[in-house]
């Protein structure tokens, strides 16, 4: 069915105002378009819908049960975009998120709950997943996604929304137990806490890339979670590459020492992935907000002096 509803939406002016010269100038255009888009239809459903006189402009009998069912659609359709605004505009619904598997036990306090809290007409669903996952297949409204370099250009949006130094750390109990580590010869003779999630793209969990070469660490223990990697360090099982923006406040406190702090590491970055800026639900668009205040939040400032 090649159903033209700019021809519908003409057809049922041109029988509401009972003439083609009103009809052209309520929509604003010519009379002429009005006239071919009204031969069009008829053409098409091979029914005469309108008796034309130089006088006046009737309907037939067809043409009035044919205007009753295009007034009914019409209606809904406008219905039907009246809903869809009010849901760009009304912060509801499901919302799908998806996550690196070391961001999400991080997320869960500092960007779920407040989230829900402010908004409490969404429900929310944070799937941990792939790096390399397909947003639009897999059905998701937006991704966290980290990366220790720039991303390639994409038909998604990528919206950077935090970068952050990287640093080794390490506990009180690690530095009383093998001194503070300055060199990266240093570093291997001390247990590493790796992360399979934690790792640059072109990173083994184990090895580490700095001063221009790549260097092979010592892992006591690898793990995928955040969470997990900051409870080992806590217990002095070894140190750790993380982030500074995540432990700052621990460094800050004592709690966490900063070791061999003039090797440089890749910045770590977090991007926001989504299919379009155009369009966007109120509810994609309060968590996308909410985590460009948090990425801010986590940089400023960004180093420990």
């Amino acid at each position: 069915m090649n159903n033209d509803l700019n021809q519908i939406r003409i057809f049922c002016k041109v029988a509401q105002l009972q003439s083609f010269t009103q009809a052209a100038q309520a929509l604003d255009i010519e009379k002429s378009t009005v006239s071919n888009k009204v031969n069009h239809l008829e053409a098409r459903l091979g029914v005469k819908l309108l008796q034309r006189t130089t006088r006046s402009v009737k309907l037939t009998e067809e043409g009035a049960q044919y205007l009753h069912f295009c007034e009914q659609a019409m209606s809904q359709l406008a219905q039907g975009e009246a809903f869809l605004s009010d849901m760009r505009q009304q912060v509801s619904g499901h919302l799908r998120v998806a996550v690196p598997q070391n961001f999400a036990d991080f997320m869960a306090s500092t960007i779920v709950v407040p989230f829900l809290q402010a908004h409490p007409e969404v429900t929310l669903e944070v799937q941990q997943g792939a790096q390399n996952m397909d947003l639009i297949k897999d059905g998701f409204d937006v991704a966290v996604r980290a990366s220790f370099s720039d991303v390639e250009d994409s038909s998604l949006v990528y919206r950077k929304i935090y970068q952050s130094q990287r640093v080794f750390i390490a506990s009180q109990q690690h530095v009383a137990d093998y001194g503070v580590a300055s060199t990266i010869a240093q570093l291997r003779s001390q247990p590493y806490i790796a992360s399979f999630a934690g790792a640059r793209s072109d990173e083994s969990f184990n090895q580490v890339y700095a001063q221009d070469k790549w260097h092979t660490l010592n892992a006591r223990l690898t793990v995928n979670s955040t969470a997990a990697v900051l409870s080992a360090v806590e217990a002095g099982l070894g140190f750790a590459i993380m982030p500074i923006g995540m432990v700052k406040d621990k460094i800050a406190s004592g709690e966490f020492v900063q070791i061999a702090s003039d090797i440089t590491l890749t910045d770590s970055v977090i991007y926001l992935v989504y299919p379009s800026r155009v369009g966007q639900p109120a509810k994609l668009k309060a968590f996308l907000d909410m985590m460009v205040s948090w990425g801010e939040g986590m940089m400023q400032p960004n180093k420990v002096k």
